[in-house]
């Protein structure tokens, strides 16, 4: 996921995924690449499945160009969303993010219990699946994930663990490890609100609070696997922004301020309901949000912020707060085109559906 170049036959393989159908001509035209280029690529992408010719197409004038299309069930992955929640999900993806199927598994936070459950949704996901056609299985998890695809940081019993290897050992299919909101990101930037972005920050808020970034086509990772761990931030108050941002500390404080312990489905219709307590606690955290999402922005440049996770649960009110926070913050706010500000697409599925496409937009080099 790590490129510096980007081939002629992944360019065209990327215009036609997106596009779905399209000619010869236009392909050479939007890829600035020659016509004798252009067709040597379609038939190799043709003998490898991908793409079919549909017949003629409409006439400009001359001869009507041969439209080809793409074929997204050519190839599919598993994508497994490894949160900290109890629950482990999986999607079986194709190559335009189309889900086929999903499922999900409970799990106890032991590295046995999360292999056997991550195991068994495997299988429970590609029983149905035709040889060749299984591409591999892409795991977002809660943490930090290095540049050897090893979990590093996480609240969960994998740090350190051969997770990945093991996997692979039993499944006998290509396993890659990436953070949830990397993860989130990609399905963003192929498919989703962010569809098209060249650079873009997706930031979540849910067990916890991070970025995931997306520049330049490619997953921005840093060094050692740490870009967009935007949680550990000081707010202007010193206190750090997963302390005060993520969901369960706006039960907290909530609680502490009332005196009343709710569930999050109670809070979430107290503020719906115009609790001034509620309200108070949700627009803070819009603001806390924005800081992160002002700060990422600065560093970063992005042509699209997508703000996804749990807080999307909180309507209109919020996000919109979220917004006009961070366009005062963010020193591209004074500029003619300011970073789209955007809804996540795939909501919570994101995170397993762009575990897939880590497998997936490999595919071609």
């Amino acid at each position: 996921m790590r490129f510096t170049y980007v081939s002629g036959k992944r360019r065209i393989f990327e215009k036609l995924r997106r596009e779905g159908r399209i000619s010869r001509a236009e392909l050479s035209r939007k890829c600035a690449l020659t016509r004798p280029a252009v067709s040597a690529i379609v038939e190799e992408l043709i003998d490898s499945g991908f793409i079919r010719e549909l017949g003629p197409g409409r006439s400009t004038g001359g001869k009507p160009p041969i439209m080809l299309e793409f074929i997204p069930e050519a190839r599919c992955a598993i994508g497994i969303n490894l949160g900290g929640d109890g629950l482990i999900e999986g999607v079986l993806c194709n190559l335009s993010c189309g889900v086929l199927k999903s499922e999900a598994v409970a799990y106890e936070n032991n590295f046995e219990n999360i292999l056997s459950g991550t195991e068994k949704l495997i299988r429970m996901l590609s029983c149905r699946i035709a040889g060749g056609m299984l591409s591999g299985v892409g795991i977002a998890v809660s943490g930090v994930v290095d540049n050897d695809c090893s979990v590093v940081r996480s609240r969960l019993d994998i740090v350190g663990k051969p997770l990945a290897e093991m996997l692979e050992k039993n499944t006998g299919l290509p396993v890659r490890i990436e953070r949830r909101p990397n993860a989130a990101a990609l399905a963003e930037a192929l498919f989703g609100s962010g569809c098209d972005s060249s650079r873009l920050v997706y930031l979540t808020s849910g067990i916890g609070v991070g970025a995931g970034l997306f520049i330049n086509n490619e997953i921005f990772t840093g060094s050692h696997g740490f870009a967009g761990e935007v949680g550990r931030l000081r707010l202007p108050d010193s206190r750090v922004l997963e302390e005060a941002a993520r969901p369960r500390a706006m039960l907290k404080e909530y609680a502490e301020t009332t005196g009343k312990n709710v569930d999050m489905n109670e809070f979430i219709q107290r503020f719906l309901d115009g609790d001034k307590v509620a309200d108070k606690v949700v627009m803070d955290n819009a603001r806390y949000l924005a800081y992160a999402a002002g700060v990422s922005a600065n560093l970063f440049d992005p042509d699209t912020l997508v703000l996804g996770g749990d807080v999307l649960e909180f309507g209109d009110r919020h996000f919109e707060m979220f917004k006009n926070e961070f366009l005062s913050l963010s020193i591209a706010s004074g500029v003619e085109n300011p970073p789209a500000v955007l809804r996540s697409m795939f909501g919570r599925r994101g995170v397993a559906v762009g575990g897939a496409q880590i497998i997936l937009d490999t595919l071609v080099q």
